[in-house]
C-alpha cells in the first residue's frame, strides 16, 4: 500500500507488459485507456459584477472550463454533460529489436475543438533507441507531449492519478506537444533512490488554436468576428530531473522557448507576439507513505522576463489523501494568478478546492467522484468565467 500510487504510474508507463499481441512474434502490441466523464454545474455566479447569468464568449454562464488544451467547458443550463472530457485512446508499440522500437498513440475526444469532435488525433508518434539493451540512456525522436508537469505523460490516462482530472488551474497551455528529440537517463543512486532525467528540444505550430481563438480572441484583443488565432513555440529547450525512493519523490523542471501568436483577419496576419522569450519553471514533491499520499506542484511562467512589460504567471496545487481499502478520499487546493511586473494590466486568477473520492473496484478500473468549488479572482472589464460548483463522475481505466 505504501507505494501504490507511484506503482500506478509505473504500471501505466509499462502497460505493454500485459498488452494485446497483434502478431505471433509479440513485437506489435496494443494498449488502451478511457475516461468516461460526466459533469454538472450545481451553482455559480460572477462575483465581480454580481451577475447570476451572463455570457462569456459563446458560453452561457454559470460555466467552468476544465480542459484548457481542448477547451472543455461545462455550462449550467445544459445539466449533465459528457462530451467536454470523455475520451478513448489506443497506443501501438512495434519492437524491432532489443534497442529499437516505435510508438504511436491515438486519442478520440468527445470535444476536440482543435479539430472536429470525436476526430482521432495522433498525440504521440516517435522512435526509441538505446545504445544497448541494458543502457541507462534512451534516445527518442518524433512527436511527444511536452513534459511540463508531473503528470504530463499521463494527463489523459486518468487511471494514473487520484482525481477526475489534474487541477485545471495548473495543467493547461495552448501548446502541449513538440516535434523534436529527447534523451532520457535512468540510474540507481543507492540506498533505494532512483534518478530519472530528461532533456528535449523541438518546435510546434498549432493553427486555428482553440485555446487562443475561443477563450481569448473576442474580448481581449479584437472585436468579433475574430479570425483564427495561430500559435507556435520555437526552439523549445527543456529538462527535468526526478529522484525517488518509492515513498518520496521530487521533480524539478525548466524549459525555455520563443512564443509567436498571430491572428488572421480578412486574409491579413495581425501579430500578437513575435518570438517572445519565455521561461517555465516547476517543482513537484510527492509522498506515498503507508496509507497517506501527498501531491504538490508549483510552476512559474515568465514571458520576456527582462522587459518592463513582462508577464509572470504563478500556479500551484497541494493535496492530501488517505487510502481506506479500495477507496481514496482526497482534498486538494489549487491557485492560479497573473502577476504583471510593471505595466498595469488586468489580472486573471482562480482558487479551487477539490473533494475527490477514488474507488478501485475492479482490476485496471477506477470510479471517481469529485466536487470542485472554484472562486474566480480575475479583474477584467467584462465578466469572465466566474465562480462555480462542479460535480463530476468518471469511470477511468486501462486495457
Amino acid at each position: 500500500m505504501a507505494r501504490r500510487t507511484f506503482a500506478l504510474v509505473a504500471a501505466v508507463a509499462s502497460l505493454f507488459a500485459s498488452a494485446i499481441d497483434l502478431d505471433d512474434s509479440g513485437s506489435l502490441k496494443l494498449t488502451g485507456f478511457y475516461n468516461l466523464t460526466a459533469g454538472k454545474i450545481l451553482s455559480g455566479k460572477d462575483s465581480e459584477y454580481n451577475l447570476q447569468n451572463w455570457q462569456y464568449q459563446q458560453w452561457h454562464c454559470p460555466c467552468t472550463i476544465q480542459n484548457w488544451e481542448y477547451v472543455g467547458v461545462y455550462e449550467k443550463y445544459k445539466g449533465w454533460e459528457t462530451t467536454p472530457e470523455s475520451l478513448v485512446g489506443a497506443q501501438l508499440k512495434k519492437t524491432f529489436s532489443d534497442t529499437l522500437s516505435a510508438t504511436v498513440q491515438v486519442v478520440s475526444r468527445g470535444d476536440n475543438t482543435n479539430y472536429r469532435p470525436y476526430t482521432p488525433t495522433v498525440d504521440w508518434a516517435y522512435l526509441s533507441w538505446k545504445p544497448s539493451a541494458d543502457s541507462a540512456w534512451t534516445f527518442q525522436g518524433g512527436r511527444k507531449r511536452i513534459p511540463l508537469y508531473y503528470y504530463s505523460d499521463y494527463l489523459y490516462i486518468g487511471y494514473a492519478y487520484p482525481w477526475v482530472r489534474p487541477a485545471p488551474d495548473v495543467y493547461g497551455w495552448p501548446i502541449y506537444a513538440y516535434d523534436g528529440v529527447n534523451a532520457i537517463y535512468e540510474t540507481e543512486l543507492g540506498a533505494g533512490w532512483n534518478l530519472t532525467a530528461n532533456g528535449w528540444y523541438g518546435n510546434f505550430k498549432q493553427k486555428s488554436d482553440a485555446y487562443d481563438t475561443r477563450i481569448y480572441a473576442n474580448n481581449f484583443f479584437y472585436p468579433p468576428p475574430p479570425g483564427d488565432v495561430n500559435e507556435s513555440w520555437k526552439d523549445i529547450w527543456g529538462t527535468y530531473a526526478s529522484v525517488s525512493n518509492g515513498i518520496f519523490e521530487v521533480r524539478g523542471m525548466m524549459m525555455v522557448y520563443h512564443d509567436s501568436v498571430w491572428q488572421n483577419v480578412g486574409g491579413t496576419d495581425t501579430i500578437w507576439t513575435n518570438k517572445v522569450h519565455t521561461r517555465i519553471m516547476g517543482i513537484a514533491g510527492n509522498v506515498d507513505y503507508k496509507n497517506w499520499l501527498v501531491r504538490t506542484e508549483f510552476d512559474r511562467f515568465e514571458q520576456n522576463p527582462t522587459s518592463p512589460a513582462s508577464f509572470v504567471y504563478d500556479y500551484l496545487l497541494a493535496g492530501v489523501g488517505y487510502r481506506i481499502g479500495d477507496f481514496t478520499p482526497m482534498y486538494t487546493f489549487s491557485h492560479y494568478t497573473t502577476e504583471p511586473n510593471s505595466t498595469p494590466q488586468s489580472v486573471e486568477g482562480r482558487n479551487t478546492s477539490y473533494f475527490s473520492l477514488r474507488w478501485d473496484f475492479h482490476k485496471n478500473m477506477a470510479l471517481k467522484v469529485q466536487y470542485d468549488i472554484t472562486k474566480d479572482k480575475s479583474q477584467y472589464p467584462f465578466p469572465f468565467w466566474g465562480d462555480s460548483d462542479l460535480l463530476s463522475v468518471s469511470l477511468q481505466g486501462i486495457f
